[in-house]
């Protein structure tokens, strides 16, 4: 039941976001921009894409160093292979892909790595929401519907920030406090809180360093300034241009249209992205959409080839994998103690 249930929102999210961004999209023009795009553009547009998951990869290196000592050409495989099968699964199930595979490969705990991601997210989140502010203040009149989104997203800063020192030099306090609050909670979540805590400043445990921590953090918005530079490569190619503080603002929204239930490739929750963060500046939907449309494809069938080639120069089959992600789907369900 629910895995229908998630299926069933997928669709509706899906329709939602394509209606809303083909809504008033002529479909002549978009059509004309599309047969006139400068396709040349693709170029840079993959060296950047290259360069993001190279430095994606050196960075979970880092993350993963409570786990082990790892290299970039060691942790690559996995992490493509699940990034490939986001884009073919739906809702974010080539995350439970990349966990299970690298779990399998170098035999270490899927709540270890699983935690490892979570790090990254923070991480990523911390780099988006700073990207998405600083473009906010270089923009003389920004747009009220984004302009109250700035502040908000200021004061999460700051919270995420206090939450990561306390998790760094306090541990014992957020155990203490998981503790109060797991009093409430039946047994067998009680457990799981208390292991997810655990989990959580064992993967900061290599991260006590202020200098490791501002390293990280500068190395994720680097990585962030490049998806920046590809989305405005997307809009160059169709004759549009925008300022760097645009491309960041649109950058910030993709990831959270990402974050919610997706169709595979985030087909529908791209489109939806670039038209609702676009408008306001006055870019006409046609462009947005043909933009959306070359991000798209231009990330999808690359990264989505490699990780088939990785998947299959790995010696991996389907079944195997299915496997490993159930196991992965009963360690991360509430109701296993």
């Amino acid at each position: 039941m629910k895995k229908i249930l998630s299926l069933i929102t997928v669709i509706l999210v899906t329709v939602f976001a394509l209606a809303y961004a083909l809504w008033d999209v002529d479909i002549a023009e978009l059509g004309s921009l599309l047969s006139g795009g400068n396709y040349w553009l693709l170029v840079p547009f993959l060296g950047l894409l290259v360069l993001f998951y190279w430095m994606k990869a050196l960075r979970w290196v880092f993350i993963l160093r409570p786990v082990g000592k790892f290299t970039t050409s060691e942790v690559t495989p996995s992490m493509v292979i699940g990034f490939a099968a986001n884009n073919v699964l739906p809702a974010h199930l080539g995350e439970l892909v990349r966990i299970a595979i690298f779990s399998h490969r170098y035999g270490k705990p899927v709540s270890s790595i699983a935690i490892t991601l979570l790090v990254e997210r923070i991480f990523d989140l911390v780099a988006i929401l700073s990207l998405y502010a600083l473009a906010m203040v270089t923009i003389t009149t920004p747009p009220a519907s984004l302009e109250i989104g700035a502040w908000f997203i200021t004061l999460l800063l700051a919270v995420f920030f206090a939450s990561i020192g306390v998790v760094l030099y306090k541990p014992s306090l957020v155990l203490n406090m998981g503790n109060r609050i797991g009093a409430f909670l039946p047994e067998r979540f009680q457990h799981r809180l208390t292991s997810t805590l655990e989990n959580i400043i064992h993967a900061f445990s290599s991260l006590r360093s202020p200098k490791l921590v501002a390293a990280m953090t500068v190395w994720s918005l680097l990585k962030w300034l490049l998806m920046g530079g590809m989305i405005w490569i997307s809009l160059y190619a169709y004759g549009t241009e925008i300022s760097p503080a645009i491309s960041l603002v649109l950058m910030a929204v993709l990831a959270l249209a990402a974050a919610v239930p997706n169709a595979p490739g985030y087909i529908g929750a791209i489109q939806a992205a670039y038209v609702f963060a676009l408008k306001p500046f006055g870019i006409a939907e046609e462009a947005a959409f043909a933009a959306s449309i070359f991000f798209l494809v231009c990330q999808w069938l690359p990264v989505t080839v490699a990780g088939a080639f990785y998947f299959i120069a790995g010696g991996l089959h389907v079944g195997e994998v299915r496997k490993e992600i159930e196991g992965v789907e009963k360690l991360e369900s509430p109701g296993t103690e």
